[in-house]
C-alpha cells in the first residue's frame, strides 16, 4: 500500500512539473506572423541568421537585441510576436532593413509586452525567404506607463549623436517612439493613452553611399532608440536622416565623435 503511495505522489510531482514546463513554454507564432506580413510566401529556416541576446529581459521597455546576417539579402524584417498592434493578427513589425554589406550585424533595443519569439525574415535578390527566431522572456514593455514632459520632449526630439571606428558605429536618436499603448502617468486630470508616435524611416550613408536603411513599424524599437552595426570601411562623416510619423525629418550635423 505504502509503495502505491508513494508511485501516485511521484506521478503527480511529474505530471505537474510537465505541465508547469508546457504552460512556461514561449508560445510560437510564425505561422501567423507570416499570414499577416508575407502572406503567400514560403519561409526557409536558416542558420545564416544568428542572435546575441538575454534570455530573459530585465525591463521589458528596453530589452538588447542583436542579430547578425552572414549573406546578403536586400530586406530584413524583425517582428515581435507576442507585441500588441492596431493592425488585425498577430505582432508587431518592429522594423525593415536594407543593408548593403554582409556579413551584417546590427543592434538595437527593442519593446515587450509578453515572453515572445522575435523573427528576423530576410528576402534574398532572388525573392526567397529565410528566416530564425530567438524566444526571449520579458513582460510590460508595450503599456508600461510613462511620465510625459510634453515641452522637454519637443526641444530634444531628433537630436542625435554618431560615434564611429574605422568599420563599426553607434547611433543614438532623442525620441519618445510611442506606441499607441502607453498611459500618460503625469496626467493629473486621469489617465489617457500617448498617441502612436514613432520613427518610421531611418537612413544612413557615407560619403552618399548608403551603409543601411530601415523602415519602421508599429513601435516595438524602445525610447531614444539607438543602432549600433558594422560597416565596411568608414571615409568619411557619418550622414543620418530620419523621419518620424507626424512627418518631421531630424538629420546630424555630421560632427562624429570618433570612438578609441
Amino acid at each position: 500500500m505504502m509503495k502505491k503511495v508513494v508511485f501516485l505522489i511521484s506521478m503527480f510531482i511529474i505530471s505537474s512539473f510537465a505541465a508547469f514546463n508546457a504552460h512556461a513554454e514561449t508560445p510560437n507564432h510564425l505561422d501567423g506572423v507570416v499570414d499577416k506580413y508575407f502572406k503567400g510566401k514560403s519561409l526557409t529556416k536558416t542558420d545564416d541568421i544568428t542572435f546575441d541576446v538575454p534570455k530573459r529581459g530585465l525591463d521589458g521597455t528596453q530589452v538588447p537585441f542583436n542579430f547578425t546576417v552572414k549573406k546578403q539579402y536586400k530586406k530584413i524584417s524583425v517582428v515581435v510576436e507576442g507585441n500588441p498592434h492596431q493592425l488585425p493578427g498577430i505582432g508587431s513589425l518592429a522594423l525593415t532593413m536594407h543593408p548593403k554589406t554582409a556579413p551584417f550585424t546590427f543592434k538595437t533595443h527593442i519593446r515587450m509586452e509578453q515572453d515572445s519569439y522575435v523573427d528576423v525574415i530576410a528576402e534574398d535578390e532572388n525573392g526567397k525567404f529565410f528566416y530564425n527566431q530567438v524566444a526571449i522572456r520579458s513582460a510590460g514593455g508595450c503599456s508600461a506607463g510613462t511620465i510625459y514632459d510634453a515641452d522637454a520632449v519637443s526641444k530634444e526630439i531628433g537630436a542625435m549623436k554618431v560615434l564611429h571606428t574605422d568599420n563599426k558605429a553607434s547611433i543614438f536618436i532623442k525620441h519618445p517612439q510611442h506606441n499607441g499603448f502607453q498611459a500618460n502617468l503625469s496626467n493629473h486630470t486621469g489617465l489617457f493613452i500617448l498617441q502612436e508616435w514613432h520613427l518610421s524611416y531611418v537612413s544612413v550613408t557615407d560619403n552618399e553611399k548608403e551603409i543601411w536603411s530601415a523602415e519602421f513599424g508599429g513601435g516595438s524599437t524602445s525610447e531614444n532608440p539607438f543602432f549600433s552595426f558594422d560597416s565596411p570601411k568608414i571615409k568619411g562623416d557619418l550622414k543620418v536622416i530620419a523621419v518620424d510619423t507626424q512627418g518631421r525629418k531630424f538629420f546630424n550635423k555630421y560632427s562624429n565623435n570618433k570612438l578609441m
